[in-house]
């Protein structure tokens, strides 16, 4: 290894870096939108049905993006493991994904406060497509870095899952305009979406082209 190649090695940040600084924004991402989830003093005392609703918008709001949010931290986790040396472009990258993370509490405010608002809901469809898209781009820098064949490969499937999460935030801007609902079952459309299993269903596929290999090289 010449002494350039080891100096570059050397200067270049490990992906436990990345990690534990993308842990910290994701962290401070759900405290502040859980502090800006305000409960009305009068609910304390007495039935008021506007306070109540105000509540209720806002705190659904949180949840809807507080499972979004988890969603992308688990994900992060998982990509990032298969980067354990994260070139410049990598880092400037998952700098991009933290940038439009922590706009959510932005929109999730603005929905939480105005949840029949069409400007308010295209404005969260517009910071879910922001997200997602960001988060495919460092997803296919990931794939074409990664040396394993199966990282690679589980990429590519979770790139065409987004693809559908990528279609669902741009399709609810316009559907926004025509009713607030509509961008509304737009967005909770997406977290149940989020469990479908990839990384499993990928381990089966590849257990089963193993054995099959196996049983190729075993027959006479």
């Amino acid at each position: 290894m010449s002494p350039r190649t080891r100096l570059q090695s050397e200067l270049r940040p490990t992906n436990h870096r990345v990690e534990s600084f993308s842990d910290g924004v994701f962290a401070i991402v759900i405290t502040i939108m859980v502090i800006e989830v305000d409960i009305p003093d009068r609910l304390a005392f007495s039935n008021d049905p506007q306070a109540l609703a105000t509540l209720s918008s806002a705190f659904a709001t949180y949840a809807l993006s507080f499972f979004v949010i988890a969603n992308l931290w688990v994900s992060h986790h998982y990509l990032i493991f298969t980067l354990k040396m994260p070139s410049r472009g990598t880092i400037w990258l998952n700098n991009l994904v933290l940038f439009c993370v922590s706009t959510i509490p932005l929109v999730t405010r603005f929905l939480g406060m105005f949840p029949t608002s069409s400007r308010a809901a295209a404005a969260y469809g517009f910071v879910g497509a922001a997200c997602t898209g960001s988060f495919m781009l460092l997803r296919t820098h990931a794939a074409r870095k990664t040396q394993n064949e199966v990282h690679r490969d589980i990429h590519h499937r979770i790139l065409r899952r987004s693809a559908v999460f990528l279609s669902i935030y741009l399709g609810s801007m316009p559907l926004a305009f025509v009713s607030p609902w509509l961008a509304w079952a737009c967005f909770i459309s997406v977290p149940p979406m989020l469990f479908l299993p990839i990384i499993r269903a990928q381990i089966k596929k590849t257990e089963s082209s193993e054995g099959n290999r196996g049983m190729e090289h075993s027959c006479p």
